[in-house]
């Protein structure tokens, strides 16, 4: 299970922050997990915290970063990782930090197709898509 998805800066700033269970201490949570993945300065890895595995990735300036529970497959959180930025990319051309800042809601609805309940739901980007290139279209 996925306990938490969560987009930062290179400079250690949280973007977007999805918690898919309940944490009682979430700031805490984003602001150490922050400073253990980014203490290696390793592009990618995974990193023990408390009773999870964070398992993070660098593309371009932005991390990736999910904690999973231990019985969880590290690799298929990287293959998550990689179909969002693809997904992200077909959405925005090349996406940017200042893309996914003016941007949240429909981050966060990608996001939300993606993974429900804190499990991989949809893989496929196009079907990701749909609901929010409707929405614009509605516009």
């Amino acid at each position: 299970m996925i306990h938490f998805l969560m987009i930062v800066s290179s400079a250690g700033k949280p973007r977007i922050s999805r918690f898919f269970s309940h944490q009682t201490e979430q700031i805490k949570t984003q602001t150490a997990v922050i400073n253990l993945c980014q203490r290696d300065g390793k592009k990618e890895g995974f990193v023990s915290y408390k009773d999870m595995t964070v398992v993070y990735k660098l593309y371009s300036s932005l991390y990736f970063l999910a904690g999973v529970s231990q019985d969880e497959n590290e690799l298929a959180v990287f293959e998550l990782f990689q179909n969002l930025v693809e997904t992200l990319n077909t959405y925005f051309g090349k996406v940017t930090e200042v893309d996914i800042l003016f941007n949240m809601d429909r981050v966060y609805m990608i996001i939300d197709e993606m993974i429900i309940d804190g499990h991989i739901a949809e893989t496929c980007s196009n079907r990701t898509l749909v609901p929010i290139l409707l929405m614009d279209a509605a516009k």
